[in-house]
């Protein structure tokens, strides 16, 4: 066993071998000494001799002071001996790249690997795309690295479905299948299952429903292909598979490795692209991701992070993990897209699909809720016509008399409108909305069966967002008097910081990308902060809007166009501040449909290109830009969008 020979071998080592040494002892008792598994073993079968050999081995490089054991879950789609194989190679590259340190690899199932990750088990996770979502949005973690396929011009793009039948079978599409029996790995797998689907859904078919029998069989993904192989000796008719799932490149591999002949074997609907060496039913996504979680520090991996960037294409490590190494994050919008489409997404579903969803399981009840409130709009109806008009006499005989004082009181609406009124409300919508936002977090937190004491900082933010329109309107009265806006000493960077997560909701609403940029050394200035944030929030606000607008419209043109292959539109917003030796320079650029007008009419007050603005924003930030002694300018961005800049000069 291997525990045992590891235990044989320890004396023989002492404490004066390195880490780096028992790192080589155990690779060699892994190539050597492990058992063979069977390929139809299943992960919940394998001995548990490995995981006392690997206790035993971090213990050893624990009790070294200077040593850190590092652990590192993976999912093991084709059992225990297959996952140490692909990945050890990876855990020594990051031992010697990063001193002092062993990675401690735990080969896992989906449901295993996502325990490790909601009990902080675990420091990094290396998973599918699929799972690498579903655990994104239910913990913390941090997505570092992405891998590069050899088979797709290096490129990131290597997760896909592949619909295996055999050779010799009668089915020659996913429309042949009807009624059958489909072999899966598991229903919460991505590449092996939900991409197909997918797919399948894409077509107008749904896949649990069109085929007769979903068989899941588990990990490792070899028994799919073996039990399909298997069909002409089994005598039970429940063992018999018409077809299989597997990910892409699954039976390539596995004629790589002398397990199959894969001439027995044909994929269904292969759709692999120009220069993309293995077949698959579907389209491709995101390649395998490693992420960070809660229980790693920061500069740790931003060490593991750089270590991966820099594993060379060729390197033994890069060639076992069959890629061309790695490259940062990829973007996960796709899958997102994928998990929303199946109603499989782990966030909170929108409350008027929940709202669909009762009206459509209790129709009868919201037919008699549509009944009444028809009958109480016609009484409404009527009962307005009767004081319509009542109404109407009674104006007629007081028109006469209020005429003259109508037209004293227009004149001060307009003066009051002018500075008050209409500032007063464009400038509490902003609190107000960032209250509505907290108190629907909150609302959703409770469903979700959170504490009404784990809500304190909740209503501690909505405290504070009543505390600064409370400022709003005192700096409005302050105005109004004639009185100098009230200043203090603050970095600009910061009131930033405290400003963005007031949008971050709408951002994540409508999948904007915000970067903050901060470049020279960081000073005091004296700023009106209530009016500064403000600044802050109206242009954020445009910013948004105009990417919700082009996203529409992209949107739009893409479904009157469904063939046009073009890059989808990804909506961004970079916030760059430059702290220079003689003013601040902030400058806020999107990418959204950019000026429909020229700048300077944009900022004339009660000008707006909006059907419901009060054309005041740009009017409040050219204000207090102003007030400080500084310049706002408004132009269109060089890559299409705008560019809002705002430059406030230092004063000692």
């Amino acid at each position: 066993m291997y525990f045992k020979r590891f235990e044989k071998m320890e004396p023989l080592v002492g404490w004066a071998v390195s880490a780096k040494s028992l790192w080589l002892i155990a690779s060699l008792v892994c190539l050597l000494g492990l058992p063979k598994l069977s390929t139809a073993q299943s992960l919940e079968n394998t001995p548990n001799s490995v995981l006392v050999a690997q206790t035993a081995l971090a213990k050893s490089v624990v009790e070294e002071p200077s040593n850190q054991v590092i652990d590192v879950g993976v999912l093991a789609i084709r059992g225990y001996k297959a996952t140490i194989n692909r990945w050890q190679p990876l855990m020594g590259w990051l031992e010697t790249q990063i001193p002092n340190s062993y990675f401690r690899l735990h080969p896992l199932s989906l449901d295993e690997l996502a325990k490790g990750v909601e009990t902080q088990g675990l420091d990094f996770v290396i998973t599918n795309p699929g799972q690498s979502v579903l655990l994104a949005r239910q913990y913390s973690l941090s997505w570092v690295a992405t891998l590069r396929s050899p088979l797709n011009n290096g490129a990131a793009m290597q997760v896909g479905s592949a619909l295996v039948v055999r050779a010799d079978s009668p089915y020659h599409t996913l429309n042949d299948l009807k009624g059958r029996r489909l072999g899966i790995v598991s229903k919460n797998a991505f590449g092996g299952y939900l991409t197909l689907v997918y797919e399948a859904q894409l077509k107008g078919i749904d896949l649990p429903r069109f085929v007769g029998e979903i068989i899941p069989l588990g990990f490792p993904l070899d028994n799919l292909i073996y039990r399909l192989d298997d069909n002409k000796t089994a005598t039970d008719l429940k063992q018999q598979l018409d077809a299989a799932v597997v990910p892409v490149c699954q039976l390539e591999q596995m004629q790589t490795e002398g397990l199959i002949n894969i001439e027995r074997h044909r994929v269904l609907d292969n759709q692999a692209p120009k220069g993309f060496d293995c077949q698959v039913s579907t389209r491709l996504y995101p390649n395998w991701s490693m992420a960070k979680t809660s229980r790693a520090s920061q500069p740790l991996a931003k060490s593991v992070t750089q270590a991966l960037l820099a594993l060379p294409e060729g390197h033994p490590a890069a060639k076992a993990a069959d890629s061309v190494g790695w490259t940062t994050a990829v973007s996960q919008l796709a899958i997102d897209q994928l998990l929303k489409d199946l109603n499989m997404h782990p966030l909170q579903a929108p409350w008027w699909q929940r709202a669909w969803q009762w009206v459509k399981l209790h129709q009868q009840w919201a037919w008699l809720v549509l009944g009444i409130l028809v009958l109480l709009n016609v009484y409404h109806f009527w009962l307005e016509y009767r004081f319509s008009r009542r109404g109407r006499e009674l104006i007629s005989t007081q028109r006469q008399l209020n005429e003259n004082r109508a037209l004293l009181e227009h004149a001060q609406r307009i003066a009051i409108a002018g500075e008050l009124g209409a500032s007063l409300s464009h400038e509490l919508n902003q609190p107000l909305a960032a209250i509505g936002h907290y108190c629907h977090g909150a609302e959703v937190r409770l469903q979700r069966g959170t504490s009404p004491e784990e809500l304190q900082s909740v209503l501690a933010l909505i405290q504070q967002e009543v505390t600064r329109a409370d400022s709003i309107i005192s700096r409005l009265r302050n105005l109004l008097k004639k009185r100098p806006v009230s200043k203090q000493p603050l970095y600009l960077h910061e009131l930033v910081n405290d400003t963005v997560p007031l949008l971050a909701y709408e951002f994540e609403q409508h999948q904007i990308n915000l970067a903050v940029n901060v470049s020279g050394e960081a000073y005091l200035q004296p700023l009106d902060e209530v009016g500064m944030q403000q600044l802050l929030l109206n242009l954020l606000k445009n910013a948004a809007d105009a990417c919700i607008q082009r996203q529409a419209l992209e949107q739009s043109a893409s479904e009157a166009n469904p063939r046009d292959d073009s890059k989808s539109y990804s909506p961004s917003i970079d916030i760059d501040l430059r702290y220079q030796e003689h003013k601040t320079l902030l400058t806020i650029t999107d990418n959204g449909t950019g000026l429909t007008e020229e700048a300077s009419l944009l900022m004339q007050a009660f000008y707006s290109t909006k059907s419901e603005g009060l054309g005041l924003g740009l009017v409040i930030c050219r204000d207090i830009a102003e007030s400080h002694g500084g310049t706002f300018n408004l132009e269109s961005a060089i890559g299409g969008g705008c560019q809002a800049q705002i430059a406030i000069p230092r004063k000692s």
